[in-house]
């Protein structure tokens, strides 16, 4: 992790005006094309939810301005950035459910099933995971597809966590479609930090 120094950081009048703003955040929804990653998730008998969340990752950790924090009034940024999903249980409430990244995908996909499964086991929204910002915030609706997508959160805070956002995969000409939301702090990010993300998020995917 490294520290910014706010006094000869580029983005310095960029930050410190969007923090000054009531609400610094935005966002924008979007679809990427899932085509490939979900044949082969299919054919290798992968979880396609799994295998479309850690090429995110790795597409986040790609971008330094995505793994960038406001801690105690200062910018750090982190060397490494994490995941935490949401998982749905039997009685239809979720957990938040911290899924440490791993480059190489079997070890993500063993440590994202143990998670899980605690997860499941466990009552209430087990926000206590939710302490560390060295994270992205995931959500999966995966009953529908959406243009469209806003988020909860408090403005009363140094909240800078990315929210991501996947939903239903949809049929568009050829393609299979996968609708993605994403919202970010203004103060350090910007739109084409987020174009560059879901361009590599993309060429993971195939497509």
């Amino acid at each position: 992790m490294k520290v910014i120094n706010l006094d000869t950081w580029k983005r310095r009048e960029h930050f410190q005006h969007f923090c000054s703003l009531d609400d610094p955040y935005w966002g924008l929804s979007t679809a990427v094309d899932g085509t490939e990653a979900w044949r082969a998730a299919k054919e290798r008998g992968e979880s396609f939810f799994l295998r479309y969340l850690h090429a995110s990752l790795i597409a986040a950790n790609g971008v330094e301005e995505l793994r960038m924090r406001i801690v105690d009034g200062g910018v750090v940024c982190f060397d490494r950035i994490h995941g935490s999903a949401t998982v749905l249980r039997p009685d239809e409430t979720f957990g938040c459910c911290f899924i440490e990244f791993f480059e190489d995908f079997p070890a993500f996909a063993r440590e994202a099933a143990v998670r899980m499964s605690e997860t499941k086991a466990r009552s209430g929204m087990c926000i206590d995971q939710n302490g560390r910002v060295d994270q992205i915030y995931y959500s999966s609706i995966p009953w529908q597809s959406f243009t469209g997508l806003t988020y909860s959160k408090s403005l009363r805070s140094e909240d800078s966590v990315p929210r991501i956002t996947f939903g239903k995969l949809h049929r568009q000409g050829d393609r299979d479609m996968l609708p993605i939301s994403i919202q970010v702090h203004h103060g350090l990010v910007d739109g084409l930090h987020v174009a560059r993300f879901l361009d590599r998020f993309q060429t993971l995917l195939g497509g």
